[in-house]
């Protein structure tokens, strides 16, 4: 069970991570790049913590 539990956090983590950058790209777009820095790099922080995450699944 915990594996499932870890399993479906890393893909959450990783879908919401997506969602930033994509969302930092269209703030980019519209110039405000506070905001499109900021979300930037909180996706990427996310990204790498849903990672982190699903490594033992993926056998890294």
């Amino acid at each position: 069970m915990g594996r499932w539990i870890r399993d479906g956090t890393g893909l959450t983590l990783v879908v919401l991570a997506l969602a930033a950058l994509f969302w930092g790209i269209a703030q980019l777009r519209e110039h405000d790049y506070l905001a499109s820095i900021l979300a930037l790099l909180t996706g990427l922080a996310v990204l790498r913590a849903g990672v982190e995450l699903l490594r033992p699944t993926v056998g890294e």
